[in-house]
């Protein structure tokens, strides 16, 4: 599968310029073969120990690593007008214990190991949801005690935790840090959250930068007009329902990151839902500084599905947002945008399914951090790929796959024998390889990760017979 991201560490500074070659020599081999282990992934052993002395140099850095492909990703930017920006946090899970630097996943009580990592992924607004890139990405390791553990404990009082970062912190550092990489794009940025930043002190935040947001709620918010309604639960409910539509819910698995069970499975369905929006305002919280304001206004978009199957989650989403909400169309947008934000939990399936980036056998965080330096341009060119299949699945084949790929899909009547088969048809038969059903919807990374590396092989295969063929 052509999937090269050299040029995604264009203009490399690691101090000298052997470095950068070695960067996109390793760079093109991990690319073809994203998901192998490092010794299957290239081509001899000395690349292999070049690779392993690359990522363990204390001159080698994540921040330098990723410079280039935050510079790249604001090069696409540039154009867009409108950017949704998707912020949201994984962890990243090793099996036993040892790894310098590495810390406490999650409740997880197994002998494991990991980091966590909160991303910043820029995002077509045009309605494909095509991804831009990475543009932001913080990391860090539970390897001891949180500021709230210890504030619970008696060992820090309520000031002197105050003055401490917190892991909440990194919503607000992110966007910060997304508009400073996006500043000179020229482009209108409009940050997207899910419910784990429903944060007062964060909503204050970024209407004080006059920053565009549209973040789910979680908690039940008291407000500052108790005539109204008390609580944000109750507001919702009484506003008048603007339209309604049936939409497609996707399914859904239980996420990893968050200690709070605040989703449960799902399966896919077709749902009736409704839309209000209003306005409210929200009354500071009892655990927030005092420096920030006594209330806060903001728009509200709530979505509810009425006529829920027996033994199923409705949905019930709550949006704050900055967007304006005074036509149907205008609610309907705020929607769509907070829709995006799963391509960045499809991001992650690529990191971690394509890539394999949690079954990499690195000994300390430098050594994972380097990696993920490495492995996120490709992650995003994965994604990249699989959105434009789906979106243009009338292109050639040949814009993503070897024509030697194409030849052993056709042999296999896999892809039409004589005619020039499509992406969407390369795609398709690429997953078929792997075991993908079609009544099961659309490939997932593993059945794509298999498929290809089954392709891998039978490429090889055909063109060693070609050759020995060719010689007798």
């Amino acid at each position: 599968m052509i999937l090269d991201m050299r040029a995604e560490f264009d203009g490399l500074a690691l101090g000298d310029c052997r470095r950068g070659r070695r960067v996109k020599r390793i760079v093109k081999s991990l690319s073809a073969r994203p998901d192998r282990g490092f010794p299957q992934a290239f081509a001899d052993r000395a690349a292999t120990e070049a690779f392993y002395r690359l990522v363990e140099s204390e001159d080698v850095t994540f921040d330098a690593l990723f410079k280039p492909h935050q510079r790249a990703t604001a090069s696409r930017c540039r154009d867009q007008g409108v950017v949704l920006v998707a912020h949201d946090t994984t962890d990243f899970r090793y099996k036993g214990v040892g790894r310098s630097g590495l810390g406490k996943v999650s409740t997880s009580t197994d002998k494991a190991q990991g980091f966590y990592g909160h991303f910043s992924l820029a995002v077509s607004a045009d309605g494909r949801r095509e991804p831009l890139g990475v543009v932001a990405v913080r990391r860090w390791a539970r390897t001891a005690p949180g500021v709230s553990t210890r504030r619970r404990s008696g060992e820090l009082s309520q000031a002197e935790a105050r003055q401490l970062p917190r892991e909440s912190a990194r919503w607000g550092e992110g966007v910060e840090q997304v508009e400073s990489a996006l500043a000179e794009t020229g482009a209108a940025l409009l940050h997207i959250m899910d419910s784990e930043a429903d944060d007062f002190a964060l909503f204050c935040q970024l209407t004080a930068s006059a920053q565009r947001f549209v973040i789910r709620g979680y908690h039940d918010r008291k407000l500052a007009d108790p005539i109204v309604a008390r609580t944000i639960k109750e507001f919702v409910t009484k506003l008048p329902i603007a339209f309604e539509v049936y939409a497609d819910i996707s399914k859904r698995k239980v996420r990893t990151f968050d200690d709070r069970k605040r989703q449960q499975k799902r399966e896919m369905r077709t749902a009736q839902l409704v839309f209000s929006a209003g306005i409210v305002r929200l009354k500071r919280s009892t655990h927030v500084e005092k420096d920030f304001p006594k209330e806060l206004q903001l728009n509200v978009v709530h979505v509810r599905e009425v006529g829920v199957p027996n033994g199923h989650e409705p949905v019930d989403w709550t949006l704050f947002t900055t967007e304006p909400i005074d036509t149907d169309h205008q609610i309907s947008s705020i929607v769509d945008y907070y829709r995006a934000r799963w391509v960045i939990e499809e991001f992650f399936k690529a990191l971690k399914t394509g890539c394999a980036f949690e079954k990499r056998q690195l000994e300390s965080m430098h050594t994972l951090e380097n990696a993920l330096a490495l492995f996120l341009p490709i992650a995003w060119g994965l994604l990249r790929l699989r959105t434009l299949a789906r979106d243009y699945p009338a292109l050639p084949a040949a814009s993503a796959l070897e024509p030697v790929e194409i030849t052993v899909l056709q042999r296999l009547k896999l892809v039409p024998p004589s005619a020039i088969p499509t992406l969407g048809e390369a795609l398709l038969a690429v997953a078929k390889l792997g075991g993908f059903l079609k009544q099961n919807g659309e490939p997932g990374w593993l059945v794509l990760g298999r498929g290809y590396q089954e392709l891998i092989t039978m490429a090889a295969g055909f063109t060693l017979a070609l050759q020995n063929w060719d010689q007798s």
